[in-house]
């Protein structure tokens, strides 16, 4: 009976992985991704030895300095997609947040049951696909799972403290990779004052051992921290980006925010997990006061610390998902049959229960799922306005859209630079306030930075949806001043009537929309 029991776990377990590999496989939209200025990024680390610390990627100010908080993910980036391509890098991400979802759902398997691990995991995947762009932060999800998996089974007495020496091991790796790298040590430090508090209210005798080799590990992390290319303002620097943030970016917006301006289905599901964690710790609360139980403090920071910053800002619905997989489990760990009660249909009971909750997650909110395309590699002809531009020969200066400029610092970078790219942080903050938005909301600011940039080509994410963009898009269409000559699904270009251009406006002027895809 156990050996089948254990059988049905791995292939329940199996579905479950398959499951959320398949909702990750989605086609790369390099026109609005970062990821090409990661690969770019990288590129540049391998051809110089060098790790960019200035905009160079931008003409409008290329020596403005900045903390680069990722360049280890963009020579990752670069290697894969080097050897095995757009494919390869989706191949890549899936792996690494399959392998992470592992670690989470085999803390909660270990630590509560097998069923809670599994049903909990099912409502937690639509909160997690809700972050499906390859990005660093993927990366980072995965380290603060090792960090977790470590530090609770060390918590409970299952490994030894050598383990522990693998965390500083770890952030070395991690400070170079993401700015998220400050979760290694936020995770330690929740376990270090669980501890701490043991020891000094005399309740754990195992809690002054702990205590010590957690502060040497929170020690060491300082230390491994520091070892980046900015050193000390390297390591400070997830306190400081948001000093120097002009843009306001989607992902950084809080649910109440976004739920005033429009419907976001991810927050229907991110409610129904962070109710669930609410619910488990009640539970746990409860047991605590009846079975005079040790309250998981460090589980309980954890919890606090992961749902303000998913509530406040969407970009962390995923880590919040890991964490609250893990840590319901573990809370309602002590829910238990009837001692005399069979488990001859225990299997068939799991399973119906399944899916009872796959049939609810993907039922309730249809609005989740419609539309999503299943794929690997890039977007179908997301790269084709590249190319055109390359083919025509276009010159710059180009002015584009902030959503667009990753997309063209790795297709025409060094051959061009960009007017803007997607990292506020890499220009000052009065850049985005007194002349990108203004440049396309106002006709004289227009005018102004086209004198002072020589415009001659303009190349939009074809779907910016800022009132800025949509305006300054009409605009340049009714301007005879420039021409439309390409447009798709993800891109449009315009180019100025000028002597520069005359051969290619007359090319597409002759067969008119032909060669317009």
């Amino acid at each position: 009976m156990a050996i089948k029991r254990k059988i049905f776990e791995y292939i329940v377990l199996s579905f479950i992985l398959l499951f959320y590999a398949v909702l990750l496989a989605r086609p790369v939209n390099l026109a609005t991704a970062d990821l090409g200025r990661h690969i770019k990024t990288g590129e540049i680390f391998f051809k110089t030895l060098h790790i960019p610390s200035t905009n160079l990627f931008s003409y409008t100010y290329p020596d403005f300095p900045f903390v680069n908080h990722h360049w280890g993910s963009g020579v990752i980036f670069f290697i894969v997609h080097k050897f095995f391509g757009f494919v390869g890098l989706s191949w890549f991400f899936i792996i690494g947040s399959v392998i992470t979802l592992f670690l989470f759902f085999h803390l909660a398997w270990k630590y509560a049951s097998f069923r809670l691990a599994a049903l909990i995991s099912l409502l937690a995947i639509p909160v997690l696909v809700s972050r499906v762009e390859i990005r660093p932060e993927f990366l980072s999800n995965l380290f603060a799972g090792i960090f977790l998996w470590v530090l609770w089974n060390y918590q409970n007495g299952d490994i030894s403290r050598k383990w522990l020496y693998a965390l500083p091991i770890a952030e070395l790796v991690w400070v170079n990779l993401h700015i998220y790298f400050f979760l290694g040590g936020a995770i330690t430090l929740f376990f270090l004052i669980e501890n701490l508090y043991g020891w000094l209210a005399k309740k754990n005798q195992e809690a002054p051992a702990k205590t010590k080799n957690l502060a040497i590990i929170m020690a060491l992390l300082g230390v491994a921290v520091l070892i980046n290319p900015a050193g000390f303002k390297g390591a400070i620097h997830p306190l400081l980006i948001y000093s120097n943030y002009g843009y306001r970016i989607f992902e950084e917006q809080s649910v109440w925010f976004i739920e005033r301006l429009f419907s976001y289905p991810p927050a229907f599901y991110f409610k129904i997990l962070f109710a669930v964690l609410c619910a488990s710790w009640i539970f746990a609360f409860q047991k605590m006061l009846k079975r005079k139980v040790s309250f998981p403090l460090a589980l309980f920071l954890l919890s606090v610390f992961f749902s303000y910053i998913a509530w406040t800002a969407i970009r962390n619905f995923s880590l919040f998902a890991y964490f609250a997989l893990a840590i319901s489990a573990i809370n309602f760990q002590n829910i238990r049959e009837k001692p005399n009660r069979s488990k001859k249909h225990e299997n068939i009971i799991t399973t119906f229960l399944i899916i009872i909750v796959l049939a609810v997650v993907l039922v309730v909110n249809k609005d989740f799922w419609a539309g999503e395309s299943i794929g690997l590699g890039l977007a179908p002809g997301v790269e084709k306005s590249a190319d055109f531009f390359k083919q025509q020969n276009l010159k710059g200066p180009i002015f584009n859209n902030y959503d667009i400029g990753s997309f063209l610092v790795y297709e025409l970078y060094p051959r061009e630079k960009v007017f803007v790219e997607n990292r506020p942080e890499v220009y000052p903050a009065s850049f985005f306030n007194d002349t990108y938005i203004p440049i396309q909301q106002d006709e004289t600011k227009w005018k102004e930075g086209k004198n002072k940039y020589n415009f001659n080509v303009i190349y939009f994410w074809r779907n910016d949806l800022t009132p800025w963009g949509q305006q300054f898009l009409t605009a340049r269409v009714q301007d005879p001043e420039w021409v439309t000559v390409y447009l798709d699904d993800y891109a449009i270009i315009f180019i100025r009537k000028n002597d520069l251009n005359k051969a290619i406006i007359d090319y597409t002027g002759s067969e008119g929309e032909e060669k317009i895809d």
